[in-house]
């Protein structure tokens, strides 16, 4: 859905002079209890300032004295006018409000009033300039195909006659990454393909054009395949106005503009006179879309245009709105922005949206789905391990672990939704947990040592380390975060009041991987080290060493590393090694 064009030609007839909506009053109306309606007569005209698409209430409008207020639907009537007319009543318009400041009437509404009628005329003009420049490409297509019979012959022969004269001055056009970029993205606009894919149907219909044409036709050809093989472009070879005159970056600076009027709008929050909902959440549906599907650099351009501003009335957006249908849309494009660009996660961790998320996963307890999505959201922001604000721990407490592990553990786990939960509930958990770099403040530890089993979770942990998935890796850093399934393994089994979570059972299969492990990593990765700090954990405050599972061939495991001298982290190594040998010299030993 696109916002609907505050001047719209009526696509019904293109050609036609009359094509551009206004509306005009059938009837007299007056309302004194609201200064937010206009009161109006019979034939009196308006220029849409703001429609409603289901056209059963109101609509927000300009008259001709320059006043901006609602009129019923039922009221008015859509005519179709010529763009001289609008243009004369836009003039019109602005020359009452000119007139009203320089009366001393320096409202902010009056100049806001002013400036946006400005910018109507100007975009009002340059779509008329569009309008006209097609109207006379029509008429010369017209043109060209009637006379077509009648000119071919002699077209022919003066081809003929300047054949060697044109061949002088001819030169074949350079082909730049700019004219290949505006071709991936043509074919975006006309099919409704995502750029990558885009990107990929361009250079396939390429590759597959150059074995029908001539030799002189493959060269041009394979330039373009040779650009668009160099692609994504760079900010060297691609200028911004590239990205700016994109239909993606103009509907995008469209959409937050609406977002951020409605954000603002705030009679919609005090004294609602129609609802809204179903327009917003569309306008928040198309630019989830173009979040998605858009080339990445349109997306980051537009966003550090404004300096980020538009994240920031988002964030507002979401703390003021009170309405789940409209909140949860924000929360998923929140998301693709993250995925997009760090800055966006940097602002959102700084911001209250964190503590806010926190305490409705507390509250809301008997809403399954929203329970989800708001796991899922703060699961992705925390998985970067930045520090969160402390006011975040207002919420983000020991009630909060506590709720987690609950959904976790007291879930009789007999349906994919309980399961669905746990496994969500999970990964917040070990997103959270990558908070704490110190073992004495873990809040997530001293949830764990109030409870007598972790059951689900200590299963799960155990499933995910043997398939070596971190499953709250989402987005793609620079700078990688810790492993959260090691790191919270390492962390509970670092106190024995936590260890003792662990089934022996448990303790064995995790010697068994960690044994695993540590023949496989190569010696140049960080991870081994990893290990071995969960394997001294599990040595120290366990009772793996009543029986002793699998002793010898772990004995082998670290003599095998304190011989390796290629290893990168050799010292942090022998050190851990070093401190299970003192600890236990009975048990283990270097020869």
């Amino acid at each position: 859905m696109m916002i609907t064009s505050l001047l719209r030609p009526n696509m019904m007839n293109d050609t036609s002079e009359c094509s551009y909506e206004m509306l005009k009053a059938l009837y007299d109306y007056e309302d004194s209890s609201s200064e937010r309606t206009l009161d109006f007569k019979t034939n009196d005209e308006f220029f849409i300032y703001r429609d409603i698409g289901d056209k059963k209430s109101w609509c927000l409008v300009i008259n001709q004295t320059g006043d901006k207020g609602y009129v019923p639907y039922n009221y008015v009537k859509t005519i179709y006018v010529k763009d001289t007319h609008v243009l004369e009543f836009l003039e019109k318009c602005l020359s009452t409000v000119q007139q009203k400041l320089d009366k001393n009437d320096n409202s902010s509404n009056q100049y806001n009033i002013y400036e946006t009628l400005l910018k109507r005329k100007k975009k009002f003009k340059q779509k008329i300039a569009y309008n006209t420049l097609d109207a006379k490409l029509d008429t010369l297509a017209q043109c060209k195909m009637t006379d077509k019979s009648l000119q071919t012959e002699t077209l022919e022969q003066k081809l003929n006659e300047h054949k060697n004269e044109w061949s002088i001055f001819l030169k074949p056009k350079e082909i730049t990454v700019p004219d290949i970029y505006e071709v991936v993205q043509q074919v975006r606009n006309h099919t409704g393909l995502s750029y990558n894919l885009s990107q990929v149907a361009v250079s396939v219909v390429i590759q597959n054009l150059s074995k029908l044409v001539d030799e002189p036709g493959k060269s041009g050809l394979n330039t373009i395949h040779n650009i668009i093989d160099t692609f994504p472009p760079t900010n060297a070879t691609l200028p911004v106005e590239c990205l700016e005159n994109t239909k993606d970056g103009q509907s995008m600076l469209q959409l937050l503009g609406y977002l951020t009027e409605a954000k603002e709008d705030s009679q919609q929050r005090s004294w609602q006179i129609y609802d809204d909902h179903v327009q917003i959440e569309n306008c928040l549906i198309e630019l989830t879309s173009i979040l998605k599907n858009a080339d990445p650099m349109v997306i980051n351009h537009i966003l550090k245009v404004d300096q980020y501003s538009s994240i920031n009335s988002l964030l507002e957006y979401y703390q003021m709105e009170l309405r789940w249908v409209i909140q949860k849309r924000l929360l998923e494009i929140f998301s693709e922005l993250c995925k997009l660009n760090f800055v966006v996660v940097e602002i959102i961790i700084n911001s209250i949206l964190p503590m806010e998320l926190a305490r409705d996963v507390q509250n809301d307890k008997d809403d399954f789905n929203k329970q989800i999505i708001l796991a899922e959201f703060l699961t992705l922001v925390l998985s970067v391990g930045e520090t969160l604000p402390i006011s975040c721990f207002e919420y983000m407490n020991l009630d909060f672990v506590t709720k987690i592990l609950r959904d976790i553990e007291d879930t009789e786990q007999k349906s994919s939704t309980d399961e669905k939960k746990a496994e969500c509930m999970i990964n917040l958990l070990l997103a959270y947990n990558l908070q704490f770099s110190n073992v004495e403040s873990n809040i997530t530890l001293s949830g764990l040592a109030q409870r007598d089993n972790a059951k689900v979770l200590t299963e799960n942990l155990l499933i995910l380390l043997n398939t070596e998935k971190d499953p709250v890796q989402i987005l793609k850093l620079k700078k990688k975060p810790k492993n959260s399934v090691e790191k919270l393994l390492i962390d509970i089994l670092s106190d024995p009041k936590t260890a003792k979570l662990f089934y022996v059972n448990d303790i064995e299969v995790l010697i068994d991987i960690i044994i695993r492990q540590l023949l496989n990593i190569p010696s140049d990765e960080m991870a081994r080290t990893s290990y071995l700090e969960l394997c001294k954990n599990v040595i120290f405050n366990t009772e793996y060493l009543v029986r002793g599972h699998k002793l010898s061939d772990l004995n082998d495991c670290l003599r095998e590393i304190i011989a390796d001298d290629s290893s990168c982290t050799k010292e942090q190594d022998i050190f851990i090694i070093e401190e299970i040998y003192s600890k236990y010299p009975d048990s283990f030993n270097k020869t």
